[in-house]
């Protein structure tokens, strides 16, 4: 598993997977899954971008919305949405598909529920196997943020804190 961990991400483990090696079984299946998530998505690289960066707000997870902020720009969403995020702030969204997965994501990290209103948005753009999809990507990413969060791995080398510290 590490000599496909190292083979697949340019000779380093990265973030939670140095963690998750301690237990293989767990890397075994965390590894593939987000591997299908990343690159092979239905999802353009603005909005899976933009959904991991949401699910590292929602949990004030520095090392993922450092790691994924930028990608998120270069795929296309506005600095200034960043920015928002960053201050806490609900950020203006030019996009429909934006706004509808803002909506469906922030719900449901904040009330545990996606309101009737946001499910079908998200269904009508996306549709059934788009929402089933951005739940998963969503839910992964959480994966990946608790690890780092309980086990504290610091920040990427050279970057700095961009949200508000947790304690």
């Amino acid at each position: 598993m590490v000599d496909g961990l190292l083979g697949k991400r340019g000779g380093r483990i990265p973030g939670p997977f140095r963690f998750s090696l301690h237990c293989p079984e767990l890397t075994e299946v965390w590894h593939p899954l987000g591997e299908t998530l990343r690159l092979k998505s239905n999802f353009s690289p603005r909005l899976s971008e933009f959904a991991i960066v949401i699910t590292a707000r929602a949990w004030d997870c520095d090392y993922v919305f450092n790691a994924h902020a930028d990608a998120a720009v270069k795929g296309g969403i506005a600095q200034s949405v960043i920015d928002a995020m960053i201050k806490g702030e609900r950020p203006t969204l030019a996009q429909s598909d934006e706004k509808a997965m803002y909506d469906y994501c922030t719900e449901l990290f904040e009330h545990h529920a996606v309101s009737d209103k946001s499910h079908a948005r998200a269904r009508e753009l996306f549709g059934i196997p788009g929402v089933v999809e951005l739940t998963a990507l969503i839910g992964y990413y959480s994966m990946v943020a608790m690890t780092i969060l309980a086990h504290e791995m610091p920040l990427q080398e050279g970057a700095r804190p961009l949200l508000p510290k947790r304690r």
